[in-house]
């Protein structure tokens, strides 16, 4: 489901389209990529969790959570690029 998303929290949001994904070989090769360097960064005692940044993925990326403004937490985004293959974002 892609949604259009309001400038902030207060306004509201619309569901722009619902579509049915599979995954060809290509690009659930380039995703599985993407988890694996995550997830080589958090089993790297050297790297670990505070190393995880949004330059990270070419199709998803993991980032703080909203602003980012001295958060810690992090969440699994997906790249316009990773959108444009489901969902016409009109550019």
């Amino acid at each position: 489901m892609a949604r259009i998303v309001g400038e902030s929290y207060n306004q509201p949001t619309f569901i722009h389209s619902v579509t049915a994904t599979d995954l060809n070989d290509e690009l659930f090769a380039a995703v599985r990529a993407d988890y694996e360097l995550v997830r080589e960064c958090l089993n790297d005692p050297a790297r670990g969790f505070s190393a995880l940044s949004g330059k990270m993925g070419v199709y998803i990326q993991p980032r703080t959570k909203g602003a980012g403004h001295g958060s810690v937490s992090r969440a699994f985004y997906a790249r316009p690029r990773f959108l444009a293959e489901f969902v016409d974002l009109g550019e």
